[in-house]
C-alpha cells in the first residue's frame, strides 16, 4: 500500500530545502564578492604598473643621443631631465628630453617624420579628475612644456625624487626632492598613488600615500596603493659625469 507524506515530513522536507538554499546563496554571494575585490585588486596593480612603465621608458631614455652616419656629434643638445616639486604635497611635474628617429614618437603617440628630432615628455597630475595626463612635443629645440592630455585615468598623485651623484662617479650618493644641478641627476624615484575604478569597494581603515603618510580612506570607499620604482638615466649611469 502507498502513501503520502504528512504535513510534518512535508515541511521538514521544506524547512532543509531553504537552508540548502540559504547555505548556497551565501556562498555564492560570498565568492562573487572574493571575486569582485580580487578583479578591483588586479586593475589597481595594472593601474599603477602601467602608470611606472610609462614615465619609467621616458626617463631611462633621457638624454639618448641618435649616432649620425656621418659626421661627430658630441653629446645631447637638449635638457635631459627637469621637473618641479609641488608645494605643500601637491603633485609633482617632470620633463625628459631625448633624440628620436624616424618612426619614434612622444608619450601621445605623434611620430618623428622627417629627420632626428628632440623629444619631449612632459608628465603632469589633472587632480580634479585623478589623471595622469602628458605632453608631448617633437621639435629641434622643445619649448616649454604646458598641461597635458589624458593619459590614464585614476591616478592621483605623482611626486618624484632625484639621485644624484655629486662626485665624478656616475652613482648615487644622495637623493634629493629638487635637485640643484640638473646634471647630477643620474637616477628618479618616481611614485604613482593609483585608485580603484569603483568606489564602495573598499572597508574603513587607512592608506599610505606616496610620502609615507597614512590617510584615512576618504568616503568613496575606493581602494588606493602607492606604486614606487626607481629609474635610472642609461645615458648617464654607464659613463663618467
Amino acid at each position: 500500500m502507498q502513501r503520502g507524506f504528512t504535513l510534518v515530513e512535508l515541511m521538514i522536507a521544506m524547512t532543509i530545502g531553504l537552508v540548502l538554499l540559504l547555505v548556497i546563496g551565501t556562498v555564492f554571494v560570498s565568492s562573487r564578492q572574493t571575486f569582485s575585490e580580487q578583479e578591483n585588486h588586479a586593475r589597481l596593480q595594472e593601474t599603477g604598473r602601467f602608470a611606472l612603465e610609462v614615465i619609467g621608458r621616458s626617463i631611462k631614455q633621457a638624454g639618448h643621443v641618435e649616432i649620425p652616419f656621418s659626421g661627430f656629434k658630441v653629446g645631447f643638445e637638449g635638457t635631459p631631465i627637469s621637473g618641479a616639486n609641488g608645494s605643500s604635497n601637491a603633485p609633482d611635474t617632470i620633463t625628459l628630453q631625448f633624440e628620436g628617429a624616424i618612426g619614434d614618437s612622444d608619450c601621445e603617440a605623434t611620430l618623428v617624420k622627417d629627420s632626428v628630432k628632440i623629444i619631449q615628455n612632459h608628465f603632469n597630475i589633472d587632480t580634479k579628475n585623478a589623471e595622469l595626463q602628458c605632453n608631448g612635443i617633437i621639435s629641434d629645440a622643445p619649448g616649454a612644456p604646458t598641461t597635458g592630455n589624458p593619459l590614464l585615468s585614476n591616478i592621483e598623485d605623482l611626486q618624484v625624487v632625484y639621485g644624484i651623484s655629486t662626485d665624478s662617479l656616475p652613482s648615487v650618493n644622495q637623493y634629493v626632492e629638487l635637485p640643484a644641478d640638473w646634471n647630477q641627476v643620474v637616477s628618479a624615484r618616481v611614485c604613482v598613488l593609483a585608485r580603484s575604478e569603483k568606489t564602495n569597494i573598499a572597508s574603513a581603515g587607512n592608506y599610505l600615500d606616496c610620502n609615507g603618510n597614512s590617510v584615512a580612506i576618504p568616503a568613496d570607499r575606493r581602494l588606493r596603493k602607492a606604486f614606487t620604482a626607481t629609474f635610472n638615466l642609461r645615458n648617464r649611469i654607464h659613463s663618467p659625469l
